[in-house]
């Protein structure tokens, strides 16, 4: 009986020995338990970092997770921590400063009406909206999730030690999903396309995926807020390097004209608006108004020059322009200028018959199963390039590649497998045979070829995005000039046609102040022995100070005093790395050695532009 008569409150010191335990464990379910260990320290319980092994005299896991987090200024920052754990713990101290923060009651009763699991859950979920929205107000959603697969970033030990078939497996669902939703497999290219593996990574296993009404209502939305506040992050940059303004008209499958409207700076090309201009006349003057309006949106400050294609009215527009915005440049595109000469060379009397006798070869030969086969067979599966006739460059570079397989053709219409089948028989086929085997043709190709190869070279320049073209067109027209009178230098009469069609177009057209200036800005051109031969193109830098300038006399003077220390190599320009950079693609070295005014000279007109 008296051991059933035991008491059943607990003694005062049993009491307080439970309650430190309660607290123990409640203590020990922050994070930072994880990546720690209880040592003694002078009789005292205190945590020890597991990976660099330094002991926290003072704080307790607070003062761990600042050390694992990398926060300076009251422990020192831990060098071993995996960089997947440092993360975390910031997140983890971020979350906690936006719950200090918030101040809605129906939040606290929330997290108080829940079980201890269920509120681990949510709480994570919820701290995972907030710092979601945190990133949507610093302009990107990624800010939340570790970053596994960028360059440098280390992948986990999971993601390493996974066996062949469980990488297989996961990449057959991929797989699954994008030939089950007839997704293009190009899609796999786009840069939102890792980093969306990467969030769900980081979200762990149970994570719904957001329904098509949320796609299309609340997350678009979202994702369109992001781009406006990134695009006025673009417009600082529009202040301190320029901008270029593009219009490119075009007609839609409804044979609506429509004109969209672009700003490239050195930070990117993003696209303001489209404008329908079907129910109008496009007419100089109403061009004029349509350009006016966006160049005021953009900052006429800001706009160094407007591109357009070479049609009449766009071209009375940018006279209008030039005149009503004297710090501003009409250019016209000189992708288009170009594939203009081609369309001139293609109307010359040789061209026109070779590029007729192409056509025909390839028209035979597409149209016909065997003949194809057999083609295919003979060149190792590669492909003729048939011309066309919208883009004009394409006539030639089909040309090229058409002569590029001469041999092969040949050897197709003489071998057994031809002569055999039934095709060789036929009229169209034997008309097809002779046209293959026609020296005159190949002989015509090849000339045709070797004037126009040096061109294609500069239409295939200003076309790229690999480089700023601006300080290159100028330099690379007069070597593709020079070039095709090298390679007829005893049949001047054949080439003399090709040079009055270019010239005439570089000198009515494209030749522009803002071309010669970005020539004469380029150390690659200033400082090679060419520029003997284009001193004129100083008078383009004259105009474009001028312009810059304007009626500011100081700054006049102080940008023709910097231009001649340019011109001399003195100062900084002497110096061993500003010479090296004399012939990189983009001469960063420049706006270091250089004050303000001329950088920005340099950056507003040789920095441009990759579309011109």
């Amino acid at each position: 009986m008296a051991s059933s008569e035991a008491p059943t409150q607990p003694s005062s010191e049993a009491s307080t020995q439970d309650s430190q335990t309660q607290r123990n464990v409640r203590a020990k379910t922050d994070i930072a338990w994880g990546h720690a260990k209880v040592v003694l320290d002078n009789g005292k319980e205190k945590p020890q970092c597991i990976y660099c092994n330094k002991v926290m005299k003072g704080g307790g896991i607070n003062r761990l997770k600042l050390h694992l987090a990398g926060e300076t200024g009251q422990v020192e920052t831990c060098g071993k921590v995996p960089e997947e754990v440092r993360f975390k713990m910031q997140q983890n101290r971020e979350e906690t400063r936006l719950k200090k923060r918030r101040t809605e009651p129906e939040t606290n009763s929330f997290i108080e009406e829940i079980g201890n699991e269920e509120q681990t859950q949510r709480g994570h979920s919820r701290s995972a909206v907030v710092a979601s929205q945190k990133g949507t107000k610093n302009g990107s959603f990624d800010n939340y999730f570790l970053p596994r697969t960028t360059p440098g970033s280390q992948p986990t030990i999971k993601s390493v030690l996974q066996t062949k078939e469980v990488v297989e497996k996961c990449d057959l669902a991929l797989a699954k999903w994008f030939i089950a939703a007839s997704i293009p497999f190009n899609a796999a290219n786009s840069p939102y396309f890792q980093s969306a593996v990467d969030a769900l990574c980081c979200m762990g296993a149970g994570y719904k995926v957001p329904t098509i009404h949320a796609l299309r209502g609340p997350l678009l939305n979202k994702w369109v807020d992001e781009t406006k506040k990134k695009i006025e992050k673009y417009r600082e940059i529009w202040k301190t390097t320029g901008c270029t303004l593009m219009a490119d008209g075009w007609t839609d499958g409804v044979r609506r004209t429509l004109i969209n409207f672009l700003v490239y700076c050195p930070k990117g090309t993003i696209f303001i608006k489209s404008v329908d201009a079907s129910g109008a006349s496009k007419t100089g003057e109403m061009l004029f108004k349509l350009f006016k309006e966006v160049v005021l949106y953009i900052g006429p400050e800001n706009v160094v020059q407007i591109v357009t294609d070479n049609a009449a009215n766009y071209v009375a527009a940018g006279r209008l322009l030039e005149k009503e915005f004297p710090g501003l440049y009409w250019s016209p595109c000189a992708a288009h200028c170009i594939n203009l000469m081609f369309q001139d060379i293609g109307k010359l009397p040789e061209v026109k018959e070779a590029v007729s006798h192409a056509a025909n070869v390839t028209k035979y030969i597409y149209n016909h199963c065997y003949p194809l086969y057999l083609m295919r067979k003979f060149t190792d599966g590669r492909e003729i390039l048939r011309p066309a006739p919208t883009r004009f460059a394409t006539n030639f570079i089909a040309l090229q590649s058409i002569l590029s397989q001469k041999n092969a053709l040949r050897a197709m219409v003489t071998s057994q497998e031809w002569t055999i089948s039934a095709y060789a028989k036929d009229a169209k086929a034997k008309q097809f045979v002779e046209q293959v085997l026609n020296t005159n043709f190949w002989t015509a190709c090849a000339d045709i070829v070797k004037l126009t190869e040096p061109l294609v070279g500069v239409l295939r320049l200003v076309d790229s995005e690999d480089k700023p073209a601006m300080g290159f067109l100028y330099r690379n027209m007069y070597k593709a000039r020079e070039e095709m009178v090298k390679r007829f230098q005893r049949n001047k009469t054949k080439v003399e046609p090709y040079l009055k069609i270019i010239d005439d177009r570089w000198d009515s057209q494209l030749r522009k102040n803002l071309h010669a200036d970005g020539y004469w800005l380029n150390p690659s051109c200033r400082f090679s022995l060419e520029f003997e031969k284009h001193m004129s193109t100083t008078f383009g830098l004259i105009d474009v100070i001028e312009k810059y300038a304007r009626n500011n006399h100081e700054l006049r003077a102080k940008l023709n005093i910097e231009t001649s220390i340019f011109r001399n190599s003195e100062g900084g320009f002497v110096r061993k790395s500003a010479i090296e950079a004399r012939n990189s693609p983009f001469p960063g070295i420049l706006p270091f050695i250089v004050s303000y005014t001329l950088t920005i000279i340099h950056y507003k007109y040789l920095t441009f532009h990759c579309i011109i």
